[in-house]
């Protein structure tokens, strides 16, 4: 009975702990790749597979052109992704999406700003496009494609959308043929984005798991939603100080990686970043880290084994940085 009322007590404590907060463990490298390839330019988020390939929108002769780059680990295999002429001159780039095996689908509007997405094969050809069933004075934001290749679509409505609708977040299922499965009203307030303050980067990001589900970034959760639109569980956390945002989610074998990052000087556009580790079943604290001087300040992908891959660039050239879990 003693014996098992210590191990009970030892539990309590340890549960205890970890919930406070975490000292972060500096991050540090163990192996430098330098990229055989050209410095490029990229806008917008950079997205990675299981396999730590990474993936860019390109800066082309104009933002709107959807030119996607992916780059192997080692750096020594690419592949472009491009739309066929008759659509690359008549569509604006929005947003894209990577699953973990690799499959990559971009969203672009139309000249009526209407969304349409198109699905890559392997070798950067497009396998087949859709044109969204989405609503009038709805503006899109952003897409995320489960495994399955059902289609989460956010947006938001117009301020002249009608009354009961207007300025409001728009989150929907849609088949990759294009046609709307469902609209997830409560999901759109779960994860509804207030302004940020001052000085302060905005919330939120998604995530593909190998386990096909979508990771929903909030500010202080993450909502677990599956191919039918169903919330499976909400994982919480807390973040080191108030004024971290919590940015980027990334997701590796059952574990997540949240990126948290905040202003040094409100006025000023260097950033301060801190990585988040919880298990992605119940959400228990596994680690909060921080990037060094040698890995940069550029978390490109998370790996549970590998750990966080970095890019800088010196000398004219593009590095990767493997910094693994301590």
């Amino acid at each position: 009975m003693f014996s098992l009322l210590l191990v009970l007590l030892v539990s309590g404590f340890a549960a205890q702990d970890a919930s406070l907060p975490m000292s972060p463990r500096p991050l540090k490298a163990s192996h430098i790749a330098e990229l055989q390839v050209p410095a490029f330019g990229s806008m917008g988020n950079i997205q990675c597979d299981e396999s730590m390939a990474t993936y860019y929108h390109l800066w082309a002769d104009k933002y709107e052109r959807t030119v996607l780059l992916r780059l192997s680990q080692s750096g020594d295999q690419s592949t472009n992704y491009k739309l066929p002429d008759e659509f690359a001159d008549s569509t604006y780039f929005w947003d894209f999406s990577v699953t973990p095996g690799g499959d990559v689908a971009a969203l672009v509007l139309d000249h009526k700003f209407h969304p349409i997405v198109f699905s890559f094969n392997s070798e950067g050809q497009v396998s087949s496009h859709s044109r969204l069933e989405a609503p009038d004075q709805m503006e899109a934001e952003r897409i995320t494609v489960f495994p399955n290749g059902t289609l989460l679509l956010y947006g938001r409505y117009l301020r002249e959308a009608p009354a009961a609708v207007a300025g409001k977040d728009y989150v929907a299922l849609y088949h990759p043929s294009g046609k709307l499965l469902k609209k997830l009203d409560r999901l759109a307030e779960k994860t509804k984005i207030d302004l940020p303050s001052p000085g302060n980067i905005p919330d939120g990001g998604a995530t593909v798991g190998r386990d096909g589900n979508i990771y929903l970034l909030a500010s202080n959760r993450v909502l677990v939603v599956s191919s039918s639109g169903k919330i499976q569980r909400e994982i919480k956390f807390t973040k080191p100080a108030p004024e971290f945002s919590a940015d980027g989610v990334q997701y590796s074998e059952g574990w997540l990686a949240i990126s948290l990052v905040k202003r040094v000087q409100p006025d000023k556009p260097e950033i301060k970043s801190q990585y988040l580790v919880v298990n992605a079943q119940d959400g228990s604290p596994l680690g909060l880290y921080e990037p060094t001087e040698e890995t940069g300040n550029s978390n490109l992908c998370f790996s549970r084994h590998d750990g966080f891959l970095f890019s800088k660039y010196e000398h004219g050239r593009v590095k990767f940085i493997t910094a693994p879990l301590r």
